[in-house]
């Protein structure tokens, strides 16, 4: 734990391996001497922690066994790093679903009636809408929106561009903080702006200096009381008001599939990676890209092979006749 503490992870990985450590690794195979500790210990221990928790936090747990018998082997206290070669299940990645024009439309519309209602008495959180349209139009996580100050928005740039360069996180000791870095490396890069969203962006700045609220960190998107947004909080009140007006399954995953989906099919899968902030191609088309739901055209390309058209069966042309 004190190497884990000391390496550059980001805190919110620090956070996960402790509480793998904590709520499972300990419980589970902390008695266990590090000699005794065989690959058929490791694999009976991932095995409960599938059947208990799921594929996912077993591969987590693995990767911390791994990192924990590395400084063994370090220190000499083992001979082998038993974690390797165990096979841990992944769960099966179920087929990316993102929104199309029209799907889009109406349920922004229903957001903003919905927005509009009461709910015992109060106002409802008025921003949602604006949220979508910025997650949809940009492909940003909805921690790098939040994390967005006006300094990084150009809007009188030619394109006008935002610049991704910051996450908020929530730790085990700081609390809900903008992180200085994206998720990853590659999650540095510009965005462009288009016009509607533009001027919408140019609407909510002028709203803003206007306002009595402070917003001492010139955020975009504060919170009610200038502060940092959760997105953990901001997701609950989405999932009720998606609920709400017949959109259950979409949630702020579901616009960044919807940008790289459009922009995928349209401009080509690595100008969707890169947009998205991902670092292999190969990821957005099996995450986020949505499969085409009916037959593509090709009718005008593969006309080529028509003997009509001067094919080998053509008149004149020599070949196998059908």
């Amino acid at each position: 734990m004190a190497e884990l503490q000391r390496s550059d992870k980001a805190s919110r990985t620090k956070d996960k391996y402790a509480f793998s450590v904590k709520k499972y690794i300990l419980p589970g195979i902390g008695s266990v001497r590090i000699g005794e500790t065989t690959p058929g210990v490791v694999d009976h221990f991932i095995r409960n922690v599938v059947d208990a928790a799921g594929p996912a936090t077993a591969r987590t747990c693995g990767a911390v066994l791994s990192s924990m018998f590395k400084i063994a082997l370090r220190h000499d206290a083992a001979s082998i790093n038993p974690v390797l070669g165990i096979s841990i299940p992944r769960t099966r990645a179920a087929k990316p679903q993102a929104l199309d024009r029209e799907q889009f439309l109406d349920l922004r519309t229903k957001l903003i009636a919905w927005e509009q209602g009461s709910m015992l008495g109060r106002t409802r959180s008025q921003e949602l809408h604006h949220i979508a349209d910025v997650l949809i139009t940009t492909g940003l996580r909805p921690g790098e929106l939040f994390a967005l100050s006006w300094a990084d928005v150009d809007l009188d740039s030619d394109p006008p561009t935002v610049h991704v360069h910051a996450t908020v996180i929530r730790t085990s000791t700081g609390g809900v903080t903008i992180q200085d870095h994206p998720k990853s490396e590659h999650g540095f890069r510009y965005v462009t702006v288009p016009p509607n969203l533009a001027m919408s962006l140019r609407r909510r700045q002028l709203r803003q200096s206007s306002s009595a609220t402070a917003n001492p960190l010139d955020l975009v998107f504060p919170s009610s009381t200038g502060t940092v947004c959760d997105p953990n909080n901001v997701g609950k009140t989405w999932r009720k008001a998606a609920d709400d007006i017949g959109y259950s399954w979409v949630t702020f995953k579901t616009f960044r599939k919807a940008n790289a989906t459009l922009i995928a099919r349209t401009m080509g899968a690595e100008t969707a990676a890169y947009q998205a902030g991902h670092s292999k191609v190969s990821m957005t088309r099996k995450h986020y890209v949505e499969e085409y739901k009916e037959a593509i055209d090709t009718r005008a390309v593969l006309g080529a092979f028509d003997a009509a058209n001067g094919g080998p069966g053509a008149p004149g042309k020599t070949g196998l006749q059908i």
